[in-house]
């Protein structure tokens, strides 16, 4: 398997060529690139240059040319990662003929079209000839983008014209399913045959196989253009896409087509995956986090790439005289500084790729800020390369086929994932998210304390017996929520939740069962999990406990972090092994007593250490 490259990068839909010499100056010198033809969200162009695609293989590439030679004018050093605009231009959407047409907002029907996918091919080879000739040798990675924000999200809410149609047809041919006259009506795709929160598999199984199709179409396009565009290189290239944003669309993982995600990884087309971090749970005092399980990313040998769009203080938010963008933002530079720090933190301790997003500019302009730059990328040339296992006892366990039976369009659909994340982010210690599959490899739960059971509604028989070889065991502590397996792909089987959590399903309470091997906790209601239940909880489970403080932990073998919003001293328990830290912002080494140290915290602050023990080199003076 193939050693990826951990890119550390400027983006900009609006690069401002200043941005772009500074950030080379510190040795930043990866820059994201995004030729657009189409408007984003709010009708603005994406992009300052016209567009390249005029018509059906009619292509003016010198606006193209000016933006790539625009950045070599402020960065000669400059090395770049390549967004691949396929989304409908105007012009197409209405030669398409049809109201769904537009891949932007309705992605699943417009690349059913054979004639969106032959103009869109045309125009994909004949981009690719034109950067690969002249500056072939500076890109080191192509990303195809499609659908709502280039993200490959669907909008269209499940309908369908005739080709998509016959796409799911074709798919239930393949299946060996009936074969339907239509699509599910809407009165049946948004049908939730169980208690309105899931989809029955007996009652809902026309909806549930057409969702799942919808998911399974947009990762086939993107395999397909992945390796269209990998072909006409003929030569190493890395290729990425936005996809698999389990952990945070909700109820919108279904609708939006993201679930087919280890389809895509195990397929050998893509070799990151691409997503901002989360939405909800950004600011300061936050834990941050990704949309991807990291756990699935590892397993199939992929990389990701972590997409830092946290607006600063002094973003600009405006993207004309009229349209004006309302988003949470950090209030202030040390908000700034610290925010950015726990990114980076982030990204170094899971072994990721990064990338700066300034937006339509002005993200990064402060002194202060560059200066915590450059000591970043300084961290990131010395530690990106390491790949010390994860210390995470904890895991988030989640599955894009119990997943794809929650109700997106109930209240709270919110709480089986991302909700999630922002609990375990306050634990005080590390967690990372999984992928239900991920745990059946053999030996692969053995290093967890504690598992969350998010979205493991529904197991197969074969899933079923590798859970009790490979999971339930080794002392840990498995927490079902709501529902514990209930469907086998078939029907609904209620049993299953005194089978393998211990108790009824609907108990109330958080009730315990202890087995010989493992025990098990239950909570039919997710909203009633709260920080300190879970952080009893963990540490019943014999989890080592970083911080007392209800507060973010980020920690591999050899580097450890900790945010904060707010100043003081505290105290930080490392793990045994562990006989001094080195701060790496300030280069200052505390030696350790009993495992333990104080820091004084600033008022915000992130601060990021380098585990030594008893066998490790000395790096820095001690304090």
């Amino acid at each position: 398997m193939k050693k990826l490259r951990r890119f550390f990068a400027y983006r900009s839909f609006w690069p401002e060529l200043e941005t772009v010499r500074r950030f080379g100056e510190i040795g930043i010198d990866t820059v994201a690139v995004f030729p657009s033809n189409t408007r984003n969200s709010l009708g603005e162009p994406y992009s300052k240059y016209p567009p390249n695609w005029l018509w059906f293989d009619t292509y003016d590439f010198g606006p193209v040319k000016r933006q790539f030679d625009d950045l070599l004018s402020a960065n000669p050093n400059a090395e770049f990662l390549v967004m691949l605009d396929l989304n409908s231009p105007l012009w197409l959407t209405r030669q398409l003929y049809a109201v769904n047409g537009d891949s932007y907002a309705n992605l699943s029907e417009a690349i059913s079209m054979p004639r969106w996918q032959e103009a869109t091919g045309a125009y994909c080879d004949a981009i690719i000839d034109f950067l690969e000739a002249r500056y072939g040798d500076r890109i080191r990675a192509y990303i195809p983008a499609c659908g709502s924000t280039d993200e490959w999200m669907d909008l269209s809410d499940g309908g369908a014209g005739k080709y998509k149609l016959e796409r799911y047809r074709e798919y239930c041919r393949l299946k060996g399913l009936p074969v339907p006259d239509d699509i599910p009506p809407r009165s049946r795709r948004s049908r939730f045959g169980f208690e309105n929160v899931l989809r029955d598999p007996a009652a809902d199984a026309e909806s549930i196989r057409y969702w799942r199709f919808t998911s399974d179409l947009v990762c086939d396009t993107i395999i397909e253009f992945a390796n269209r565009i990998r072909k006409r290189c003929n030569r190493e290239i890395e290729l990425g896409a936005f996809y698999g944003y389990i952990l945070e669309l909700g109820g919108d993982w279904v609708k939006k087509g993201h679930l087919a995600y280890q389809k895509l990884l195990a397929s050998g087309s893509i070799d990151f995956l691409i997503s901002p971090g989360t939405y909800e749970h950004r600011m300061i005092g936050d834990g941050g986090g990704f949309m991807v399980p990291m756990g699935t990313v590892r397993r199939f040998g992929r990389n990701y790439l972590h997409e830092c769009d946290q607006r600063t203080h002094c973003f600009n938010p405006h993207l004309s005289p009229v349209v004006k963008l309302e988003f949470q933002h950090w209030q202030d530079e040390a908000e700034d500084i610290a925010g950015m720090r726990r990114e980076m933190a982030l990204s170094l301790i899971h072994h990721t790729s990064l990338w700066w997003f300034d937006m339509w500019g002005g993200y990064y302009q402060s002194q202060a800020v560059f200066d915590n730059l450059a000591r970043m990328k300084e961290l990131w040339d010395r530690y990106s390369s390491d790949d010390s296992p994860g210390r995470a006892e904890i895991a988030l366990v989640v599955d894009p086929a119990g997943a794809s039976l929650v109700n997106d369009e109930a209240e709270g659909a919110d709480r089986f994932h991302r909700d999630l994340c922002h609990l375990l982010n306050h634990v005080g210690a590390p967690f990372e998210a999984v992928s239900f599959d991920d745990l059946l490899e053999p030996g692969a739960a053995e290093k967890y304390k504690f598992l969350v059971f998010a979205s493991i509604f529904e197991l197969s028989g074969e899933q079923l017996r590798r859970y009790r070889e490979r999971i339930a065991g080794g002392g840990r502590t498995i927490l079902w929520l709501y529902a514990a397996g209930i469907s086998d792909g078939i029907q609904m089987q209620l049993e299953r939740n005194r089978e393998l959590a211990g108790v009824p399903f609907g108990t109330p309470g958080l009730s315990r069962t202890e087995y010989g091997s493992h025990r098990t906790l239950y909570l039919h209601r997710p909203e009633e999990l709260t920080v300190p239940l879970l952080r009893q909880a963990v540490r019943d489970a014999g989890v080592h406990i970083w911080t007392e403080e209800a507060a973010p932990v980020f920690a591999n073998a050899r580097l450890a972090a900790f945010h904060t919003a707010s100043g003081g001293e505290r105290r930080l328990t490392f793990p045994a092994e562990v006989t001094a830290v080195t701060e790496l912002f300030s280069g200052r080494r505390f030696e350790l007593r009993n495992h333990s140290l104080t820091y004084p915290f600033e008022t915000p602050d992130t601060v990021f250490f380098e585990l030594h023990t008893g066998s490790s080199e000395n790096r820095g003076p001690a304090m």
